[in-house]
């Protein structure tokens, strides 16, 4: 984990400390937690619990929309960002990570919350950046769906995949353009993933609309195609492709 996530998640830990849960929890017990698992994440130290812990005693269990329900997953959310800057995702896909967050709801948070949590997106979708490819067999696509689907602020993790000029950030990009990515009509672009939602497909295909943007990516893949010698010929060959993508659906 970079220095800068440690320092977020120990402020995430103090931040939300007011949060503290009972002896059960607002769960459904009907069909999806037992008494058993929910009191083994109950007793289990909050920093040590593990993601198949969260997900069995928490997370698998169907939402109840209330107020307890809310304020319990904020004595869990500390945990919840550690994991994944690990990239230990306690749910069954990535994508899902920060589904119950609803943060386009700002009544339910408070501001400093709200801050802490997008500064959280930036630094780490950052550090997805710098890394390919994406541990545990995620893809940089992927973590835009996850922070989409919790309703962070997309614009300014676009903006920054946009700026990016590292060889791990042209390898994102020519598996957005190859692979990701369906191209329409008058800039109605989408992302392939079945969990992107309308509001991720509108902000993406408002992001790759932006003036700047494919000149942006291009420069990022002329840059490996022309002088990078230790890319193999297969991934200089789907560079090119990319390249050729963008000309043609962006341009």
């Amino acid at each position: 984990m970079a220095p800068l996530l440690y320092q977020i998640v120990d402020a995430a830990y103090e931040l939300f400390a007011p949060y503290t849960v009972g002896a059960t929890l607002d769960v459904c017990k009907v069909c999806c937690v037992s008494d058993a698992e929910e009191q083994e994440l109950l007793r289990t130290p909050l920093r040590t619990v593990s993601a198949a812990v969260l997900d069995a005693g928490y997370f698998y269990s169907a939402r109840s929309g209330s107020q307890r329900e809310h304020w319990e997953m904020k004595h869990f959310l500390p945990r919840l960002l550690e994991l994944v800057t690990q990239f230990d995702f306690p749910m069954h896909s990535t994508e899902i990570t920060f589904s119950r967050l609803e943060l386009h709801r700002p009544t339910e948070w408070l501001p400093t919350e709200l801050a802490l949590l997008q500064t959280f997106a930036e630094v780490f979708f950052a550090e997805c950046l710098g890394q390919y490819p994406v541990p545990v067999g995620t893809s940089l696509t992927e973590m835009v769906i996850m922070f989409g689907l919790g309703h962070f602020d997309l614009t300014p993790l676009l903006a920054a995949w946009a700026a990016a000029r590292s060889q791990s950030s042209a390898l994102h990009t020519k598996d957005l353009l190859l692979r990701e990515v369906h191209f329409g009509r008058a800039g109605q672009h989408r992302l392939h993933n079945p969990f992107s939602e309308p509001h991720i497909n509108a902000a993406v295909s408002a992001w790759l609309s932006e003036a700047a943007v494919p000149q942006q990516l291009a420069q990022q893949l002329e840059a490996y195609i022309l002088h990078d010698s230790t890319l193999d010929d297969e991934t200089l060959t789907e560079l090119s492709r990319a390249y050729e993508v963008l000309q043609v659906s962006l341009s």
